[in-house]
Order: structure tokens, then C-alpha cells, then sequence
């Protein structure tokens, strides 16, 4: 009688034990699954934004911005800009100079160290 006794306790734990291993294992599985849905939807949002930000490049606007990088500015007309505001200046300064009486760039001597 003691056998049997231990031996149906020993079943009951042994099923006991199963029934905890299972609930264990879907709760492992069932929140690995949750968390790379999760990881995965979110990957699904960024190559959606990803692919819609693609498909609205224009192609014609992209080609005109490359082709005006690839040539230079007309450089002489910016420096003939620079070279009348630089004469202007230089007139303006001159000119002050005649009208405070002077009328001469002073110069200071050259002199060397000893």
C-alpha cells in the first residue's frame, strides 16, 4: 500500500511538473514572440518611411543640382565686383584724406634695429 501511495505521489509530481514546464514554456515563447513582432513592426515602419522617402525623390531636380556642382560659377564676374567695391573704397579713403587737408598718404621711415 505504501508503494502504491508513493508511487501515485510521485505521478502527481511528475504531472505537476509537466504542466509548470509547459505553462513556462509558452510564457518564454509567447514573449519572445511579442517581442520580435514588436521589434519587427518597428523595422517595418522605418523601411516603409525608408521606401516612401525614395520614391519621392525627383530625379529631375536631383540631376539639375548635380549638373550645376559640377561647373564652376562664373568667378570674373565676382571679382569684378570685388575689384570696384575695392576701388571705391580706396577712392573714398583718398579722398577723405584731401578733405582733411593733407592731401598725402604719410609714410613712416624705414628704419632698422640695431
Amino acid at each position: 500500500m505504501d508503494a502504491s501511495r508513493t508511487s501515485r505521489h510521485l505521478e502527481e509530481t511528475i504531472n505537476n511538473f509537466e504542466r509548470q514546464k509547459m505553462k513556462d514554456i509558452k510564457t518564454i515563447f509567447s514573449e519572445f514572440i511579442t517581442i520580435e513582432m514588436l521589434f519587427h513592426g518597428k523595422a517595418l515602419e522605418v523601411y516603409t518611411a525608408a521606401y516612401q522617402n525614395i520614391q519621392n525623390i525627383d530625379e529631375d531636380e536631383d540631376l539639375e543640382v548635380f549638373r550645376n556642382s559640377l561647373y564652376a560659377p562664373d568667378y570674373s564676374s565676382r571679382l569684378d565686383i570685388v575689384r570696384a567695391n575695392s576701388k571705391s573704397s580706396l577712392q573714398r579713403s583718398l579722398s577723405a584724406k584731401c578733405v582733411s587737408g593733407t592731401g598725402q598718404v604719410s609714410k613712416k621711415p624705414y628704419s632698422k634695429g640695431i
